[in-house]
């Protein structure tokens, strides 16, 4: 810890040199002042954990200078000793009125200065570990208010997902079961479709060793055809994914694979990829070191205007967007959803 302060007071600089050097140590630290008002200047720079004040000094007295810091919120609180020639008792009255918790007589006793000096720097000392542990407390109740939040936000992430995943596995076997003309074909098709729903899945959870491999890496492309996957098939839903590329790794990865996959979690459920007759195009493209993507869905008409309530997988939405810098838009057609979604090229890689 910084050494404890004490503040010396004194008119006559050879009373300050005797002070201090009886005083002098490691975890002490001297400040002088050769009169009331530099002690108050003093005083506003430092919190001290004594003042000792000779009483007889010119301009300001020592009395004095005891009530203008007994006067000030500050300093009112800051332990003073006087140091004295005088053993009047109206003198001692007036100094215990003014705000003192000890006198020391001239000559001084050096062994006494020491023991009441050390008993306050114990007493600061008590003090700074005390708030060093309310800090401490401060710290740890808003750690466990951020780990509550952070749960309470897992399980409502999970709650989402897993409603998710029942509509679409439902949906999926609605999609299946069409074409199919034999429980043989009906199985292999579905199979098919929830390998790819769960390898579409494996891309929105976060690296749980903390650290990101460059085998995760991939590219924006790749990571499209892996989630819109689980919904293509030969007698539609038709999907289309065109335009450029770039390359994907880190965090980005993550952060964009939730955000796809819940795009087309909703086109699902309520859009394009609810029924054999609908489409999907998205179109990507590179411009001015953005990557923009349009995601337009044709064959099924979509809501008219945006819904009146925002659910948990909106701001899972607007948590992908804000850890990636990204914007999204989207405009309800009356032939379907379009959407675009611009992100700067440098968050892809981090």
């Amino acid at each position: 810890m910084d050494p404890v302060p004490f503040l010396l007071v004194d008119d006559l600089e050879e009373n300050l040199i005797s002070l201090e050097a009886l005083l002098k140590r490691d975890d002490h630290l001297l400040l002088k002042a050769r009169s009331g008002d530099q002690a108050l200047e003093l005083l506003l720079q430092h919190d001290v954990a004594l003042a000792l004040v000779d009483v007889q000094m010119p301009g300001l007295n020592g009395f004095e200078l005891a009530e203008l810091m007994r006067g000030n919120e500050r300093t009112r609180r800051i332990p003073i000793i006087f140091v004295t020639a005088g053993t009047a008792d109206g003198r001692r009255f007036r100094g215990y009125e003014a705000g003192a918790v000890d006198f020391i007589q001239k000559p001084i006793e050096p062994d006494i200065l020491r023991s009441k000096v050390e008993v306050f720097f114990e007493l600061y000392r008590h003090r700074q570990q005390l708030a060093l542990q309310r800090d401490e407390l401060v710290a740890q109740a808003e750690a466990l208010k951020d780990a509550a939040r952070h749960k309470d936000l897992l399980l409502h992430e999970i709650n989402h997902r897993i409603k998710n995943l029942f509509s679409l596995t439902a949906g999926l076997i609605s999609l299946s079961a069409r074409p199919a003309t034999s429980v043989a074909q009906l199985v292999a098709d579905l199979r098919s479709r929830m390998g790819a729903l769960a390898r579409a899945h494996e891309l929105t959870l976060p690296d749980f060793n903390g650290t990101f491999q460059t085998s995760s890496a991939t590219t924006i492309s790749a990571l499209l055809k892996a989630i819109v996957a689980p919904h293509e098939h030969a007698e539609g839903p038709y999907v289309m994914v065109c335009g450029s590329d770039a390359p994907l790794n880190g965090s980005a990865l993550t952060s964009l694979a939730l955000l796809l996959h819940e795009l087309t979690t909703n086109a699902a459920k309520y859009g394009a990829l609810s029924n054999p007759e609908g489409n999907l195009t998205i179109d990507v493209s590179v411009i001015d070191e953005h990557l923009e993507l349009k995601w337009v869905e044709h064959g099924v008409r979509s809501q008219e205007g945006m819904p009146d309530r925002e659910g948990f997988g909106t701001k899972l939405e607007q948590a992908a967007l804000l850890g990636l810098g990204g914007s999204m838009m989207r405009d309800w057609r009356s032939e379907g959803l379009a959407i675009s979604l611009k992100i700067p090229l440098g968050k892809l890689m981090t």
